[in-house]
């Protein structure tokens, strides 16, 4: 597991080893099949850090995310299903040159780890203060971050309490996403002009057949609306959640 880190979340290139036709093809194809079936779901969680948001509401966010993923019910749903992981990838965003990962790629094969991950995350401090939100270049650098897993779902959870106002919008990326069959999910922070900012995401952010917007009313209920999210990506046919 690493912490920390500036820029666009770039990958690096991959060389492969040339594969005698016939076997050596084969044994791709089913080494291939196997990685996938071993990972159901790659998650990005991206934390909108910009102006707008206070150290104190920096802090119920880190907060929130810490509590989802010590919940009970989001544990067994990460972890319960052997052999079948999930794999979590964590950073926050600001203008269109500043994502910072908070984890990076961490595969969770038992409580252990999503424990490691809950700890990691609640020891993060902010780094700086953005002034923009660069929702469109956060999804470039979550999809970017993405191109290397190989699972059965791609999933970008993006958080934020504004509309895009720098860089790329996130309309501009959404043929990205697609093409590389990612599912992106909101989870709209607001107040006041919650309706407003919900629309936004639903028109310009979210992204796929079973995308949803998850709303927080104010920063204080972030935790509860993201264990909620993180519940209806993991659970099969989600209905609802007892709160």
């Amino acid at each position: 597991m690493t912490v920390g880190g500036y820029g666009y979340l770039k990958n690096k290139k991959l060389g492969c080893w040339r594969l005698n036709w016939g076997i050596g093809l084969c044994l791709a194809v089913i080494c291939m099949a196997q990685s996938a079936a071993a990972c159901r779901q790659a998650l990005v969680l991206a934390v909108d850090v910009s102006a707008s948001v206070s150290t104190r509401e920096y802090e119920l966010q880190r907060d929130g995310i810490v509590a989802a993923l010590r919940d009970p019910e989001v544990v067994d749903w990460i972890v319960a299903p052997t052999g079948s992981e999930v794999e979590i990838f964590i950073f926050e965003f600001g203008n269109r040159t500043y994502q910072w990962y908070w984890v990076n790629w961490t595969k969770i094969t038992s409580e252990a780890e999503l424990a490691a991950v809950a700890d990691t995350v609640a020891a993060v401090q902010r780094n700086r203060e953005s002034q923009s939100t660069g929702l469109g270049d956060a999804l470039l650098a979550g999809a970017d971050a993405l191109a290397s897993r190989r699972c059965a779902k791609k999933t970008i959870d993006v958080s934020g309490d504004g509309k895009n106002n720098v860089g790329l919008r996130p309309q501009d990326v959404q043929a990205r996403l697609r093409a590389d069959g990612i599912t992106v999910n909101g989870l709209v922070i607001a107040q006041q002009d919650i309706a407003e900012l919900s629309a936004y995401f639903h028109a310009n952010v979210i992204v796929g057949s079973e995308s949803f917007v998850e709303t927080a009313g104010g920063f204080e209920d972030y935790a509860r609306a993201m264990k909620r999210k993180l519940l209806r990506e993991l659970v099969p046919k989600f209905a609802g959640v007892m709160e």
